[in-house]
């Protein structure tokens, strides 16, 4: 099977997609359109007979960047037992760096979790890697986020951690009424219209700031 080619604007995301977590991953979308990249997540559209690691692997092939969340490290309510998709999922791109050099190993990667120094107690194989906390606060994780595409990019249209957390604060205001709008459940929107809406509110508040 051929390899997709490696789209230099993606970012494959791979984070809990939990309610407890919405606001955050939210934040993640928003601040990865904000620098001017493209969102790529396993909850995004895709052909129904997808088997879901299939279209992880291709996610994480097409995309020159990730982002990995290890903060879903508790116990799950109703099964008593740790969530393993991230550290997974993380595992599939250290792979991919270390074995498929050629065509990964350049590939920068973003750690986070909540707690500094959480994830090395239940995965000791993390050692050696950058993590940086979040500690569930969105502005922390917007900050870090556009940091490190900055860094990573090397691209000089990035706007600074203030616009961001501040657009992002406005957007998310005015969400349920851009629901409302588009006739969407605020409470229950999909990945793909929330990354639409997103989409069209920043492009109408640059032209609105270009005025």
């Amino acid at each position: 099977m051929a390899t997709a080619p490696e789209d230099k604007d993606s970012v494959f995301i791979n984070c809990p997609f939990t309610a407890d977590y919405k606001q955050l991953f939210h934040s993640i979308i928003f601040t990865v359109l904000s620098c001017g990249f493209r969102p790529r997540t396993a909850m995004e559209a895709g052909d129904a007979g997808d088997v879901r690691l299939d279209k992880i692997a291709r996610l994480i092939t097409e995309s020159a960047y990730s982002i990995h969340d290890l903060s879903a490290v508790e116990l799950d309510q109703t099964n008593q037992l740790p969530r393993f998709n991230m550290p997974f999922e993380l595992g599939m791109v250290i792979g991919c760096k270390k074995i498929a050099r050629a065509h990964y190993a350049r590939r920068p990667m973003l750690i986070m979790e909540r707690t500094a120094y959480t994830s090395q107690k239940c995965l000791s194989d993390i050692a050696g890697q950058d993590l940086k906390a979040h500690a569930g606060s969105v502005s922390r994780t917007i900050s870090i986020v556009r940091g490190w595409l900055l860094q990573q990019s090397n691209r000089k249209n990035i706007p600074g951690h203030v616009r961001i957390q501040n657009a992002f604060n406005d957007f998310y205001a005015l969400l349920p009424d851009l629901c409302g709008e588009a006739e969407l459940e605020a409470d229950d929107i999909s990945y793909s219209d929330f990354v639409t809406l997103a989409q069209q509110w920043l492009v109408q508040r640059n032209v609105e700031n270009a005025t």
